[in-house]
């Protein structure tokens, strides 16, 4: 997206959503790498603060959903399904494509078997609902958990969608009342999650506002208040001055303010833009496979590096290697041209 430069626009394209999203990985792999005291307090608490990118992909994700539906007219209904229909078919591909491949190899080379990995259960049901990315901690990979909550969020999408247009500062509230008694929200116990996936929305259909308010004011007066605010919510964070601010409801705050930093701070600068919209791009298979090969795999190679930075670029030259694989197959199976066959046979559908 090209913008002038001394004015602020927030509307996040779809290559600010990919530097974001490689951001969050980063954040992802450090979080599940070095959260151990044993790398000393500042590796630890970083690692703590590594958390919040699941916020961050549960805002960049509901963003986009809500700009996607935006442009939805006619008949609401039948074009809500297929919107959904598309966003599954998305997910799933890509999800299946990974859990066909790395599900068996755990199983037939490295020896973890079903009936383990799920705890007893009876393994054909809990594999069933595993191919279908429901079993939250259950998964046979454990950080598939998100997969349950990014499922259940699609399916909640259009209605969060009408109550947050209509009803923003009471559904925000609403979404904090839910985590801070611990509520189960209908399918899930969504009490951690929900109000991230809020913001994402409600940023989308405020983006406009916001962007002209904040352009009232200088550009860099408003770069240093974000950066001010952003090492604020990182010391409550770290610290938890503020009783019942804490956790994954700073996340929430954190996310969009990290968005916004990143839109102001990376979108001119060409090779940390490049850099982290490559990662954003592999960032799904990343998240997908990563714990095989730190946690189930080769743990003991991985971590054989001792120093934190060490261990992570190892982990992510792995990973980026792995997933650039996987998108090769992808292509030699044609599952680009299937996902589009597919999703234009939903839009030729008369619902």
């Amino acid at each position: 997206m090209k913008t002038d430069k001394n004015n602020i626009d927030l509307h996040i394209s779809l290559d600010d959503t990919q530097v974001i999203k490689g951001i969050a990985i980063c954040l992802m792999l450090w979080y599940h790498l070095i959260l151990v005291p044993e790398y000393g307090y500042f590796a630890f608490q970083t690692a703590r603060l590594g958390q919040v990118c699941v916020a961050l992909f549960l805002f960049v994700s509901a963003y986009g959903l809500t700009v996607q539906y935006n442009k939805i007219c006619g008949n609401p209904i039948a074009e809500t399904f297929k919107f959904q229909a598309k966003r599954f078919v998305k997910f799933y591909t890509n999800y299946w494509v990974i859990f066909l491949i790395f599900v068996p190899i755990g199983v037939f080379v490295f020896g973890r078997h079903l009936s383990a990995a799920y705890g007893g259960g009876h393994w054909l049901k809990m594999l069933l609902t595993d191919f279908l990315g429901i079993n939250g901690w259950r998964s046979y990979n454990r950080v598939w958990w998100f997969n349950q909550l990014i499922v259940y969020l699609y399916l909640l999408f259009p209605l969060l969608y009408f109550l947050l247009r209509k009803w923003a500062i009471p559904m925000l509230i609403f979404g904090i009342i839910v985590w801070e008694v611990n509520f189960p929200v209908i399918m899930f116990e969504a009490h951690e999650w929900l109000l991230q996936f809020m913001f994402g929305i409600v940023f989308a259909l405020n983006v406009d506002k916001i962007s002209d308010f904040l352009n009232k004011f200088n550009k860099w007066l408003v770069l240093a208040g974000t950066i001010i605010l952003l090492g604020l919510l990182v010391i409550q964070r770290t610290f938890n001055i503020i009783p019942f601010f804490t956790g994954t409801t700073v996340d929430a705050f954190l996310a969009p303010i990290m968005a916004v930093l990143t839109v102001l701070l990376f979108r001119n600068i060409k090779y940390i833009n490049t850099l982290f919209k490559f990662l954003g791009k592999h960032s799904m298979n990343i998240f997908m496979i990563h714990s095989f090969f730190n946690e189930y795999w080769f743990g003991n190679f991985i971590y054989s590096f001792q120093y934190p930075i060490v261990i992570f670029a190892v982990l992510m030259a792995i990973c980026l290697i792995i997933s650039m694989m996987l998108e090769y197959f992808k292509k030699i199976i044609k599952l680009p041209v299937l996902i589009k066959n597919i999703n234009q046979k939903i839009e030729n559908a008369k619902l």
